[in-house]
Formats: structure tokens, sequence, C-alpha cells
């Protein structure tokens, strides 16, 4: 199979990993974990000269809290009625997973992936809301706000001068003492 990609794929790509012989290293955006002795590298896997800083691989019940649906949602900012199409996939996998963020295939036309991945889906995250929006209008003639009063008991210079005499007279008896 040969999953095709457009010139600056802005989307998420999922596959899944079969059980078989196929052993790929786990490792998130936060961690990376040393290589295998027997693991197949990621590049080889998905049959692509990917980017794999930009690449997820773990086991689906690392999210089981919250699930791999909700996972994508939220980590990969992809809304709920794109997912929803392949919900029922989504929920029904199990073992590992690989996930491929736009920077891990850019500059890539195709990906070749082993018979042992299978693609889930690709799926474009929310876009940036960049829409024009009216601002408040600007007050024309320009004021300065003036302080509130201050409440409560303001400090009198007589109680300052005798905390700063105590604190001296303090000073001196633990100089004494020591």
């Amino acid at each position: 199979m040969t999953l095709a990609l457009t010139p600056r794929d802005p989307r998420i790509h999922v596959f899944s990993v079969s059980d078989g012989t196929l052993k790929l290293t786990h490792q998130t955006y936060l961690s990376r974990l040393s290589e295998e002795v027997s693991a197949t590298s990621l590049e080889t896997a998905v049959g692509g000269a990917i980017d794999p800083t930009y690449a997820e691989v773990f086991a689906v019940e690392d999210v089981a809290p919250m699930g791999l649906r909700a996972y994508l949602a939220q980590a990969h900012d992809i809304p709920d009625p794109v997912l929803a199409a392949d919900a029922a996939r989504l929920d029904a996998l199990s073992g590992d997973v690989v996930v491929l963020a736009p920077r891990a295939v850019e500059g890539l036309q195709t990906l070749t992936p082993r018979s042992e991945l299978t693609h889930i889906g690709s799926y474009a995250p929310a876009e940036a809301d960049d829409s024009p929006r009216s601002l408040p209008r600007a007050s024309k003639s320009p004021h300065l706000e003036t302080p509130g009063a201050a409440v409560g008991n303001p400090m009198t210079k007589r109680r300052i001068v005798w905390i700063v005499l105590g604190a001296i007279v303090a000073a001196a008896i633990l100089l004494m003492l020591w």
C-alpha cells in the first residue's frame, strides 16, 4: 500500500502496528528511548525518510484512561467531528500505534509502510481562527484615571520610628549574647 501525501501535508497520520515480527522502539515527543538492538527503524517501517523527531510510537494502553481518540483530539488539536468518521476503528485499536505529525513527513510525496502497519487515517488539525474581529471603539479624548483613595489605617511616622528602634535594640541584644 502506498500513502500519497500532499505538498506541505498538514494532516496527522495514524497507523496501527500488527502483532508480528515488526518491533518499533516506543517514543513520544517528551521522551526518546534508546534503540533496541532488534528494533526496526521507524523510517524503514513507514517506508519513507521521515523525521522521527515528530513521530510517536506508543501502546494504546498508555493513553487508556482517556482513549486514543481523546488523545488525538487534545494532543494534536484534531476536532471531534473529524475523528467521528473513524471513531469505531480508533476506539477498537489495541497494541502499538504510530502517530506522524506533519513535520515528520515534510517534503515527502509518498509513504510505503510495511505490511505490519495499517493506515487508520489522516486527520487535519483545527485551523487557527484568523478572521478579523471588530475592536471596541477608542475614546476620542484621552484622560488619566486617578487612583482611588487608600483604604485602611496608614502607618504614622512615629510608629515606623518605634519599629526601627525596636529592631535595632533586638539586634544589639542578639549580638551581645553571641
